[in-house]
C-alpha cells in the first residue's frame, strides 16, 4: 500500500512540474539553435525591425510547388526563416503562391508579364521526370506589402561563374539580410539626402540613371534608400551683403548632404573645389570616389582609329587622396579575366562580319573577400582600371573591397592600346602580376591636405584641420558606376553589355552596399556575412555505392533503437529479480 502510495504520489509531483514547465514556457520566448553556423538564428538588427511594426506586413512568397532538391531547400529556408520573423512579430502574415498552377494559359502568362514588371526575375528550371525531362518557369522572388506600398526581391542571387548548388547556398545565407533590407525600405518614413558633385565634367545625368533609378527588371537602385540631388560645386549663391560668392554657404549647402559621390571627373579639381569637399570630409562627411587613372575609352578606337593613347589623367587631387592614405596610380591593369568586346573579322560581300574576343582592358571582378560590402557579389564589369596602393598613414584603417584575378599584367601610361593584340595569342607568362586591389575604404580621422598651410581660399572661414570620425571609399576605375548610353540617346542597365547581352549585377549592388556602410547600414550588411558551410553529397560516391548508403541510413536508426530496446528490458529484468 505504501508503494502504491509512493507511485501515485511521483506520478502526481511529475505531472504538476509538466505543467508549471508548461504554463514557464508560455509565457516565456526563448529558442535554442544548436547549429555550428546559427544558420536558424535571427540577428539583433533582423528582431529589432521586426519589433517596430505597428501594421500589417503582408508577404507573397512566389515559390510554391514541386522542385528539384536545392530549390526546395531554398522554399524551406525562406518558409523557416518568416516562421522566425512571425516568432518576434504579429503583425507579420505570409502565403507561398505557385504562378504556374493556374491552367489558364492566358491568365498565368498575365501573371508572369505582372511579376516580371515588379522586378521578380524569372528562372527555368530543367525537372527530371520518369518520362524524361521538362522545362518549368518559376519567379524564385517575394513581393511585400506595408500601408500601400509594395517592395520586390529576388531570393535566388545569380553570381557569374559560381556552381549553382553554391549560388543556392549563398542565397539562402543572404534570405535574412533581402528580407530584413527590404522592410528596412518599406518604413523609412524621411530618406537620406545624397548627391553626386558637378562641375568637373563628371558623369551626366544619363550617365547615371539606372544607379540612381534603375531602368532595367532588375530592381535596385540609390533613389529606393535616399534622396539623390545632384550639386553643382562651382555655381555659388552670391552674398547679399557683399554681393560676392558665398563659400561659407556653399560649404553649408554640402553639409546638409550625408554622402557625397564623385562619379569619374574629367577636368582638374581647382584650390576651391577641393577646399569644399576636403572641409566637407573634416566636418565628418562621406565620399564615394570613382575615379580613373589614366584619359582613355572605347569611343577613340570605335571611331575607326587603330589605336589610341592612355595618358595620365591629370585631376589635380593625388595630394588629398595621398593626405587621406590612398594613391590611384596611373597604369592600366590587364586581365585575362575579361568581357568581351566585338571586332570585324571579315566580310560577306559588303557586311562585315563581327567575332566576340576577351578585351583584357575590361577586368570582370568577382568579389572573394569576406567584408559585407563585396561579399557573395555577381562580377563587376570594369573599364580600364588602374590599381590602387594604400599610403602608410597609422591612424587610418584600410580595407580592401575589390581585386582583379592573379592572371594580370600591368601597363605604365603614357601607353599605346590597339585592337591589333586581339590578333596574337596572349603570352601567358606575360600575365602573372597577380591580384590587384581596384577599391578600399578609408575609415577613421583624417587630416586635412590644408594642414599646416594658409587658408588658401578665404582667412574668415575656420579651417579644419582635422576631421571627425568618418568613412571614405575609393574605386579606381570611373565606369563601374556609368551605364552605357547609345548614340541614340537610349541608356542601358548597369553593368550590361549590348554587345553580348549579358548583364552583371555586381555594379549596382556594389555601389549600394558601399553607401550604405558608409552612412551607418553596417549592422544590416554585417548580415551578409553569414556563412552557411556547404555540405554537398560525395556526387561519385552516390553513384557508385548508392544501395550501400541507403542500407545504412536505414539500418542504423533501427539498430539504435534495438540496443535501446534491449539494454532497457535487460535493465528492468535486473532490477526485479532482485
Amino acid at each position: 500500500m505504501a508503494i502504491k502510495k509512493q507511485t501515485y504520489g511521483r506520478l502526481a509531483l511529475n505531472i504538476c512540474i509538466l505543467i508549471l514547465v508548461n504554463v514557464l514556457a508560455s509565457m516565456l520566448f526563448f529558442r535554442i539553435d544548436l547549429t555550428t553556423d546559427k544558420r536558424h538564428s535571427l540577428s539583433d538588427t533582423s528582431k529589432d525591425i521586426l519589433q517596430e511594426l505597428d501594421d500589417i506586413v503582408y508577404v507573397k512568397v512566389y515559390l510554391e510547388g514541386e522542385f528539384p532538391a536545392g530549390f526546395t531547400r531554398l522554399q524551406n529556408a525562406t518558409h523557416q526563416l518568416l516562421n522566425e520573423f512571425r516568432s518576434y512579430s504579429s503583425f507579420l502574415e505570409y502565403e507561398f503562391i505557385n504562378p504556374s498552377e493556374n491552367t489558364n494559359q492566358e491568365e498565368r502568362n498575365n501573371l508572369y508579364r505582372q511579376l516580371y514588371e515588379q522586378g521578380l526575375e524569372p528562372t527555368n528550371l530543367q525537372v527530371q521526370e520518369k518520362n524524361g525531362s521538362s522545362e518549368q518557369i518559376i519567379f524564385p522572388g517575394a513581393i511585400i506589402y506595408y500601408k500601400g506600398v509594395n517592395v520586390s526581391l529576388n531570393l535566388l542571387q545569380g553570381q557569374f561563374g559560381t556552381h549553382h548548388e553554391v549560388v543556392l547556398n549563398n542565397s539562402i545565407a543572404n534570405l535574412e539580410y533581402e528580407f530584413s533590407n527590404a522592410f528596412l525600405k518599406l518604413f523609412e518614413q524621411r530618406k537620406p539626402r545624397i548627391a553626386f558633385i558637378e562641375g568637373n565634367e563628371e558623369l551626366s545625368i544619363a550617365e547615371t540613371i539606372d544607379i540612381t533609378n534603375s531602368l532595367g527588371v532588375e530592381k535596385g537602385s540609390l533613389s529606393e534608400y535616399y534622396q539623390v540631388e545632384r550639386f553643382d560645386i562651382k555655381e555659388f549663391t552670391i552674398d547679399s551683403v557683399t554681393q560676392k560668392a558665398s563659400i561659407q554657404k556653399q560649404l553649408e549647402t554640402m553639409t546638409l548632404f550625408q554622402a557625397i559621390i564623385i562619379a569619374k571627373p574629367n577636368t582638374p579639381f581647382n584650390n576651391l573645389d577641393k577646399f569644399l569637399i576636403d572641409q566637407y570630409i573634416m566636418q565628418g562627411g562621406k565620399v564615394l570616389w570613382f575615379i580613373d587613372g589614366v584619359a582613355m575609352d572605347m569611343d577613340s578606337l570605335n571611331n575607326g582609329n587603330a589605336f589610341s593613347m592612355a595618358l595620365p589623367l591629370q585631376l589635380n587631387i593625388d595630394d588629398m587622396l595621398f593626405k587621406y592614405g590612398v594613391r590611384v596610380n596611373a597604369d592600366l591593369v590587364m586581365d585575362m579575366q575579361s568581357d568581351e568586346i566585338p571586332v570585324v573579322t571579315g566580310y560577306q560581300g559588303d557586311r562585315p562580319q563581327q567575332g566576340m574576343f576577351p578585351w583584357f582592358y575590361n577586368p570582370l571582378v568577382i568579389p572573394k573577400n569576406t567584408h559585407p560590402i563585396s561579399k557573395n557579389l555577381d562580377a563587376l564589369r570594369t573599364t580600364f582600371v588602374s590599381t590602387i596602393d594604400t599610403v602608410n598613414t597609422n591612424s587610418i584603417k584600410k580595407t580592401p573591397l575589390l581585386f582583379t584575378s592573379p592572371y594580370t599584367k600591368l601597363v605604365k601610361s603614357p601607353h599605346r592600346v590597339s585592337l591589333n593584340i586581339l590578333e596574337r595569342e596572349p603570352k601567358l607568362d606575360q600575365y602573372k602580376a597577380g591580384e590587384q586591389m581596384i577599391a578600399v575604404m578609408l575609415e577613421g580621422k583624417f587630416s586635412s591636405v590644408f594642414e599646416n598651410r594658409i587658408n588658401p581660399i578665404n582667412k574668415k572661414i575656420p579651417l579644419l584641420s582635422k576631421s571627425e570620425e568618418t568613412k571614405m571609399i575609393v574605386v579606381a576605375d570611373g565606369d563601374i558606376i556609368k551605364n552605357h548610353v547609345s548614340k541614340s540617346g537610349n541608356a542601358y542597365p548597369l553593368g550590361y553589355n549590348p554587345y553580348n547581352n549579358q548583364q552583371y549585377n555586381g555594379n549596382k549592388k556594389f555601389i549600394i552596399n558601399a553607401l550604405n556602410y558608409l552612412l551607418g547600414k553596417e549592422e544590416l550588411l554585417l548580415i551578409r556575412s553569414r556563412e552557411l558551410k556547404l555540405r554537398l553529397l560525395d556526387k561519385n560516391e552516390l553513384a557508385n555505392n548508392r544501395f550501400f548508403w541507403q542500407i545504412i541510413n536505414i539500418l542504423t536508426p533501427l539498430l539504435f533503437i534495438a540496443i535501446l530496446g534491449l539494454v532497457w528490458t535487460m535493465n528492468r529484468k535486473r532490477k526485479f529479480s532482485t
